[in-house]
């Protein structure tokens, strides 16, 4: 057959595609601002078509689709969350949507052992750019989780937009490996940037500093990131290899501050597993071969990670204990977030030659009482609340930075970790954290 000849025959209406789908299938989407929004706001066709037993596998889904609170769909599908984001916090507040608990590089495989036990058909509903002359089209934007999918043998149903940045490395996906796909000219999702607050910009001073250059990052997303970006653009021979591209990471790029000449593999290239942000970066990611986006089973592995000389990781946290340890996801019992990469990454970090691992985090944050009544809480505590998950051990912590200073944990007994961490929190908590510490026998 050629190419266009089956390129004619996989092309599909929403419709026609979905019926593809059948009974007792486990559905992953593609994740974040990657997801197929055209595709996922016609899955309660499946209802009508009388489908069952269907589990669907969602991704920091960024689309608050309207059949995710409806209980309806249940008799159709569960919905089940690897990382949860609004919408996601939301369907499970409704008792519409259940988190799946895992590291970014093993994810993939665990879920899939489960779902072979259950004799369940994995199919993988993602975004990707046009058809190229090769009969490649391309992922687009990540290839986080969807690389390994499609690698494990899921069924791929795509649905193909002309908007789409085309990028390189783990993104090339043969026509051949398609079984079916939609054509739309819907835009890539924007990601607005963070507005940086004061609290941010101190924090990114602070972790500035303790990032020479010829360093490899390794930042996230948010208002701390971004405000470390911006004083990194007077560093010189930076690399990148990072989980997430975003709108900083390019800035660093552009201005010289980045150019990936001191990495020992992958030289001249930035790495990463996923993008985010605006039309400009999409626009920078276009036909770039300077970018490389791999498997998240790559970029986010410790062994990989270590690779890099002097690898700088950026996390950040919701609390620390005064034993050091990192709860990055939950707050009690409320699923928040995910472990994500956080335990990788500071892995990785740790054992590259000159690496270090910075957790970081503002010292408080306001929160309400019953009675409406703003009160401030300190992110540094003695010890969690309970249901308060643990993201990354107090064996692993390193680096731990606020507005107020830079706690260095590697190698500190219990007594003066207790002491560093009191010191860098909000000042209005320091004295009564001090008398705790010392009743429950931390410090003496």
């Amino acid at each position: 057959m050629s190419l266009l000849n089956e390129y004619n025959t996989k092309k599909k209406t929403v419709p026609e595609l979905l019926s593809l789908l059948r009974d007792g299938d486990y559905i992953l989407s593609a994740q974040a601002l990657a997801e197929p929004v055209t595709l996922l706001e016609q899955l309660p066709l499946l209802h009508r078509m009388g489908r069952k037993n269907i589990i669907f596998n969602s991704c920091m889904p960024a689309r608050d689709l309207p059949w995710y609170h409806d209980p309806a769909m249940q008799e159709t599908l569960e919905h089940v969350c690897w990382f949860f984001s609004p919408p996601a916090r939301k369907a499970h507040q409704e008792g519409l949507c259940s988190f799946i608990p895992g590291y970014s590089t093993n994810l993939v495989r665990k879920t899939f052992q489960r779902l072979r036990s259950e004799d369940r058909r994995p199919v993988l509903l993602a975004t990707a750019s046009p058809l190229d002359a090769q009969g490649n089209f391309s992922l687009s934007i990540s290839a986080l989780f969807e690389r390994e999918i499609i690698d494990s043998g899921a069924l791929v149903l795509l649905e193909v937009s002309s908007r789409f940045p085309r990028t390189y490395g783990d993104t090339t996906l043969p026509l051949s490996r398609v079984t079916a796909f939609v054509e739309t000219d819907r835009p890539v999702p924007e990601m607005p940037q963070a507005t940086l607050r004061p609290v941010d910009e101190a924090i990114g001073t602070r972790v500035a500093e303790l990032i020479p250059d010829g360093s490899t990052l390794q930042l996230g997303v948010g208002h701390i990131p971004d405000a470390v970006a911006i004083r990194l653009k007077d560093r010189r021979h930076l690399g990148i290899h990072s989980g997430m591209f975003s709108e900083s990471l390019m800035e660093l790029i552009r201005c010289g501050a980045v150019d990936n000449s001191q990495k020992d593999f992958h030289t001249g290239q930035t790495v990463t597993a996923f993008a985010a942000g605006s039309q400009k970066l999409y626009q920078f990611l276009h036909e770039n071969r300077t970018i490389l986006i791999k498997g998240g089973y790559y970029t986010n592995s410790p062994a990989v990670i270590a690779r890099n000389r002097n690898m700088v990781s950026l996390n950040t946290a919701l609390e620390i204990d005064l034993t050091g340890q990192c709860s990055a996801e939950s707050m009690g019992f409320t699923q928040w977030s995910a472990t994500g990469a956080q335990t990788e990454t500071i892995e990785g970090a740790q054992l590259s030659p000159g690496g270090k691992s910075i957790l970081a985090l503002p010292s408080c944050y306001t929160a309400r009482k019953q009675n409406g009544e703003k009160i401030l809480r300190s992110k540094i505590v003695l010890s969690f609340r309970p249901g308060t998950v643990v993201s990354t051990s107090r064996n692993d912590v390193d680096y731990v930075v606020t507005e107020y200073g830079t706690a260095w944990l590697r190698g500190l007994p219990l007594d003066k970790r207790a002491k560093a961490l009191i010191s860098i929190a909000h000042p209005s908590f320091r004295e009564q954290l001090t008398a705790d510490a010392k009743k429950c026998g931390l410090l003496f």
